[in-house]
């Protein structure tokens, strides 16, 4: 079985890579025979230079940019050959770059993200994707054009101020240098958000108030973003207003639509198909994803969504586990999901649960793994016979029963397929033979047991094998080549020491104190 682990960062807490390797060794841990295949995820948010880098095969650089509050910052690039560039937006324009004292929306500029666009346009960079989301600023985005070359002018034809102060002073645009610097760069922005760019669900109304917009501000601010978006339509032809993801970042995706003409896409559905996710997914039997917070919003364009609804298309179920399940999940569980799952084991409090995720995560991960290996294994698709024996014998007052070491390293009895032609007792005494190098005799019947297990190409199997209490007549033991990497004695009170499967050693147990009592002759 082939079961694929595709999460996202838990954020504040996880990266997506730190998220799939918990979740990955706790299903190992659980299904131990099933193939696990790692995918780290993102949205277009944090962990997109990680993620897609990682899978593309690319590296990172460090550059010094303007912050949103007009500070220098260090932002990473990702870089993939010498044709891609990744920048994610709040790397350089983000919400947590500034001190909390100089945080103010008025002033917030995306300059960081044009100046990345610029620098890797320069260096011959023929694509550049750009991760929309976590900004400080509501300016449009024109803080990004300016430092990319292109002209947003106020009525005095000069570049109008930063931020929101810079939005309202909007007179005339010009795509100035931009043309020619980012001819035949196609520039692609990735986002988790569908916003529009005005209107009561666009950038202002709805991410306004998080980066400082008080709500008596918020109708003048869309009120210079709307006239910002005509002004766009006029003099470049290309009206963003409502455009879809036209509104995230602040705006940004206008801006990267109007003066690059950017195609704006779903983060995630993007990721999954950049880092060959899709693609593993139609050979995966079943797909674990989630994120730190499963929720109503998870399905509009969050990664769990995302592969749900890839799971769905394909007929593989996807299985979430969320660091948190909020209760708008338990009124309408959506149908990309095969079922839901919290990583939390108890009620506890956020930092409580986030503290302990490098155990709870994992222990949620194998408790799923058993229940589909279980599952798989009550189905056996063959059953098979075999015959086996438990030779039992006294030496110097010890009771002792002889035992192989098997292939895996564990303690078991001799036994084998029954071969066409032969009984069970002939078969059993054939597999103790071979096995162990010790000619023997039949006392009595002993028991059937049953067992299930993955064959080597991963089929579930049943197997019946019928033990019988044997004494040994002659021979020497000698361990069977390629099948048994060892043959010994083992004495009654050294059971619970050995390394044995579990269900054996009861079974021995109860046998060896029936033998001792005299009810086995």
């Amino acid at each position: 079985m082939k079961i694929l682990v595709a999460m996202n960062a838990f954020k504040g807490n996880l990266s997506g890579d730190e998220a799939c390797s918990l979740v990955a060794s706790g299903v190992r841990r659980g299904f131990p025979e099933a193939q696990v295949q790692e995918i780290p995820l993102a949205d277009g948010g944090d962990g997109t230079i990680d993620v897609l880098t990682k899978a593309l095969g690319g590296h990172t650089e460090t550059l010094k940019v303007t912050g949103p509050y007009g500070s220098p910052v260090e932002a990473r690039v990702g870089l993939v050959g010498s044709n891609t560039a990744i920048i994610e937006s709040a790397a350089c324009s983000g919400l947590a770059l500034g001190p909390v004292e100089k945080a103010d929306v008025f002033s917030a500029r995306s300059h960081g993200v044009g100046e990345i666009m610029l620098w890797a346009a320069k260096r011959g960079i023929k694509r550049i994707i750009i991760g929309i989301g976590g900004t400080a600023m509501n300016d449009g985005g024109i803080g990004m054009v300016q430092a990319a070359g292109g002209k947003v002018l106020d009525n005095t034809h000069c570049q109008v101020m930063p931020g929101v102060f810079g939005l309202k002073q909007v007179f005339t645009v010009e795509a100035g240098n931009i043309p020619a610097i980012f001819e035949d760069v196609e520039i692609i922005g990735i986002s988790d958000v569908t916003n529009s760019l005005i209107g009561p669900g666009g950038a202002t109304y709805v991410y306004g108030p998080q980066k400082g917009l008080k709500p008596g501000e918020l109708q003048g601010v869309d009120r210079a973003m709307d006239k910002y978006g005509l002004i766009l339509a006029r003099d470049l032809g290309r009206d963003p207003r409502c455009v879809p993801m036209s509104g995230a970042g602040g705006g940004l995706g206008a801006a990267l639509w109007s003066f690059f003409g950017a195609n704006l896409v779903d983060g995630a559905g993007f990721i999954l198909k950049e880092t060959g996710c899709l693609d593993e997914m139609n050979t995966a039997d079943i797909v674990i994803t989630g994120e730190g917070r499963v929720d109503a919003q998870t399905e509009k364009g969050k990664v769990p969504h995302a592969v749900g609804k890839a799971g769905l298309e394909r007929g593989v179920p996807v299985i979430v586990v969320g660091g948190g399940l909020d209760d708008s999940i338990l009124h309408k569980h959506p149908p990309e999901y095969s079922c839901l799952f919290d990583s939390t084991v108890r009620p506890m409090v956020t930092q409580r649960a986030m503290d302990r995720i490098d155990a709870t995560l994992p222990f949620v991960a194998e408790q799923i793994a058993r229940l589909c290996r279980t599952m798989l294994l009550s189905r056996p698709v063959r059953q098979e016979k075999s015959a086996g024996g438990i030779v039992l014998r006294t030496c110097q007052g010890k009771t002792q029963v002889l035992m192989i070491k098997d292939r895996f390293g564990f303690s078991a009895l001799p036994k084998g397929h029954v071969e066409p032609g032969e009984t069970w007792e002939q078969g059993a005494l054939r597999e103790v033979k071979e096995e162990t190098g010790i000619d023997c005799t039949i006392v009595s019947k002993a028991c059937s047991q049953r067992y299930r297990f993955f064959a080597g190409n991963g089929t579930p199997l049943e197997k019946t094998v019928a033990y019988y209490v044997m004494q040994e007549v002659s021979g020497k033991l000698k361990p069977q080549f390629d099948e048994v990497s060892g043959v010994l004695w083992v004495n009654e009170e050294d059971l619970d020491r050995i390394e044995t499967y579990p269900n054996l050693r009861t079974m021995l147990q109860e046998l060896l104190t029936a033998y001792t009592q005299g009810d086995i002759p």
